[in-house]
C-alpha cells in the first residue's frame, strides 16, 4: 500500500489541477456569452443582406455579376478554420479530419489557406503547406479582422488563382451544432437562397440609384458576412468544446480526489494499526522480560 505522504502529495497535484480546469471552464463559459450577441447580430444582418440579393435576382433578369458565374476550371481553395490552442476535446480533430477529403490533390491544382496553430501543423505533418496563414484571428475574432480577410480573398477570385472558394469551420447553430461543415463562399449561386424568405412583394420595392449598384454593393456584404459568421461560430465552438472538457476534467478530479481520500485514510488507519500492534508487541515483550527475572 503506498505511504501516506505520497498519497497526500498525489492528492495535492490533483487539487491543483482541479483548481487549473475549473479555471478554464469558467473563462470559455465567459467567452461564449461574450460572443453569443455577435452571432445574433451578424445572423440578423446576413440575412437581411441575403433577401435583399434573393429579391434583386428574382426581380431584375439584367443583373450580372462576375462572382454569380461559375469557372470551368477546377482550382478549389479551401479556408480551414481551427483553433491556436488545444485542450478542447475532440474539437480540433473533428474539423481537421474532415477537412483532408475536399484538400485531395486535384488535377488543376489548388489552394489552402489556414486560421489557427493547429491546422497549420496538422497538415504540414502530412506534407500540405497552407498557401497562406492567418494567425490570431481565431483567438480575437472581429470585424475588422474579418474585412481584411475579406480583401483578401475577394483578390485570389478576381485574380484567376481560385475558381471556386471554400471555407471549413465547426458550426454553432441548428442540426450541425459542433459538427464540421463546408460552405462555399465563391461563386454565388441562386440555389444559396432557396431557405431565404421574401420580405414583401417584389412590385412594391423600388432601388435607386438601380438594382445593379445595390447588388454590387451587396455581394462584398454577403461574402464579409459569412466569414464573420463562420469565425464567430468556429470562436463559440472552440470554446464551448474546451468548457465541456474542462468540465468532464473537474469531475474526474473530484472522483479522483474521493478514491484518493478513501486510500490516504486506509493507508493512514493501517499505520496506526501497525504502530499500535509494534508498541502491544514490545510492551508485551517488556513485561514478559520482567516476569522471567
Amino acid at each position: 500500500m503506498p505511504q501516506t505522504h505520497d498519497l497526500r502529495r498525489h492528492m495535492a497535484a490533483v487539487a491543483q489541477t482541479k483548481k487549473i480546469t475549473g479555471a478554464m471552464q469558467i473563462v470559455s463559459s465567459t467567452r461564449i456569452k461574450r460572443v453569443m450577441s455577435h452571432i445574433e447580430y451578424n445572423h440578423q444582418y446576413f440575412n437581411t443582406v441575403q433577401r435583399t440579393m434573393k429579391e434583386l435576382l428574382l426581380s431584375s433578369q439584367d443583373i450580372s455579376h462576375p462572382y454569380l458565374d461559375g469557372r470551368a476550371g477546377g482550382r478549389r481553395t479551401c479556408i480551414v478554420i481551427s483553433g491556436d490552442k488545444g485542450l478542447a476535446g475532440d474539437y480540433n480533430a473533428k474539423v481537421l479530419e474532415f477537412a483532408l477529403e475536399p484538400l485531395q490533390p486535384q488535377e488543376q491544382g489548388g489552394g489552402l489557406i489556414t486560421l489557427g496553430h493547429t491546422a497549420d501543423a496538422f497538415f504540414e505533418a502530412r506534407g500540405i503547406t497552407p498557401d497562406v496563414s492567418y494567425s490570431g484571428i481565431v483567438q480575437d475574432p472581429t470585424l475588422d479582422r474579418a474585412r481584411g480577410m475579406m480583401y483578401d480573398v475577394l483578390r485570389l477570385y478576381d485574380s484567376g488563382l481560385a475558381d471556386e472558394i471554400l471555407v471549413i469551420f465547426t458550426s454553432f447553430y441548428g442540426e450541425t451544432k459542433n459538427q464540421p461543415v463546408m460552405r462555399r463562399l465563391l461563386p454565388i449561386k441562386l440555389a444559396d437562397y432557396g431557405d431565404v424568405k421574401q420580405a414583401q412583394e417584389l412590385s412594391e420595392i423600388l432601388y435607386e440609384p438601380s438594382p445593379q449598384v445595390v447588388f454590387d454593393m451587396l455581394v462584398p456584404q454577403y461574402v464579409l458576412g459569412i466569414l464573420f459568421g463562420v469565425l464567430v461560430q468556429a470562436y463559440a465552438s472552440e470554446h464551448y468544446a474546451r468548457m465541456t472538457a474542462m468540465q468532464r476534467a473537474t469531475q474526474n478530479a473530484d472522483e479522483m480526489l474521493e478514491q484518493l481520500t478513501v486510500r490516504y485514510h486506509m493507508a493512514r488507519q493501517s499505520a496506526i494499526t501497525s504502530e499500535i500492534s509494534e508498541i502491544t508487541g514490545a510492551a508485551l515483550a517488556l513485561s514478559q522480560g520482567g516476569t522471567q527475572e
